[in-house]
């Protein structure tokens, strides 16, 4: 090796060494603009859905815009947290699949979220907000706990579970969800000692010992940001009845119809009144009327492979 690039090597790594402390410092003091990321300003409802937007306040006076679907004859109430780098004008889509599903729902934009004010500094922040949500529906609107049922995307998935695991609730649905934050930033920023960085943990699984209400997990087999192990890690954590879901797609892809905005259109197309008749038999709906979903569905529940 010639003397001039054994010097270069030595400069590079010198150089890095210096460096990698300022990356760590830099990760730790920047992490919660990197987890917590909303996109625009939230949109007006589309007119076709009966949505009222409303305007919930934190008990430290952070003040959250909500959508508040109003179904005829529902007998179940859907508490929505949505997923990371949206809002909720994003899902409206999901809300006409609750509409057909004939269930009330209820979305909610975190602090610093479409239209809401401040931003999460702390772990707990996002589950003040969500605990919020959660009052608004039990004591503003008079709605039994034992009714509603707390649904979390993805990040959203942490935040319904902390809610769940200590209320009496209808069910949880978990979609596109996460073990827990450490499992996905280790694989992410494998470089970065995560374990002593991170200051939000989002123990989904830890927290799944404690809810007593169904959990039905709902995860895409080709998801390649959040691997689908993470969700036979959270169904084996559930402690009570437990119904396991696989779709396929990306992990921005939707079982709802038409398609999301951020999702691709492709490859569930086919499967989305499958998985749409599975969930409602699951959480006591509607009785899936295709054999073959009841069989998934029963299959799904004991052989979450």
């Amino acid at each position: 090796m010639r003397k001039g690039m054994k010097k270069e090597i030595v400069v590079i790594f010198l150089f890095a060494l210096m460096a990698y402390p300022v990356i760590v410092v830099a990760a730790y003091c920047t992490q919660s603009y990197a987890i917590f990321q909303s996109r625009g300003a939230s949109l007006r409802p589309p007119r076709h859905l009966d949505i009222d937007e409303i305007s919930l306040t934190t008990p430290d006076g952070e003040r959250l815009h909500a959508w508040w679907l109003q179904t005829t004859g529902a007998t179940k109430t859907v508490l929505f947290f949505q997923p990371n780098g949206t809002n909720i004008s994003y899902h409206a889509n999901r809300v006409n699949t609750f509409e057909k599903m004939g269930v009330n729902a209820l979305l909610v934009d975190y602090r610093g979220y479409g239209l809401s004010s401040g931003r999460i500094k702390e772990e707990q922040h996002i589950y003040t907000d969500g605990r919020t949500a959660w009052n608004y529906l039990v004591h503003a609107k008079g709605i039994a706990p034992e009714t509603i049922v707390i649904w979390g995307r993805s990040l959203g998935g942490a935040v319904a579970a902390e809610i769940a695991q200590h209320q009496p609730i209808a069910a949880l649905v978990l979609e596109s969800t996460f073990h827990s934050l450490h499992s996905v930033a280790s694989r992410q920023y494998w470089y970065l000692p995560t374990a002593r960085l991170l200051r939000f943990h989002f123990e989904n699984g830890r927290k799944l010992n404690h809810v007593r209400a169904p959990v039905v997990i709902i995860h895409s087999a080709d998801d390649n940001y959040i691997p689908f192990r993470h969700a036979r890690l959270l169904y084996d954590a559930a402690s009570g009845p437990r119904t396991m879901i696989a779709t396929t797609g990306a992990h921005t892809d939707s079982f709802d119809d038409p398609q999301t905005l951020f999702g691709s259109p492709a490859r569930r197309s086919s499967r989305r009144k499958d998985v749409r008749a599975a969930l409602m038999q699951s959480l006591g709906l509607e009785a899936a009327t295709n054999p073959s979903i009841r069989k998934e569905a029963t299959h799904a529940a004991h052989h979450p492979s």
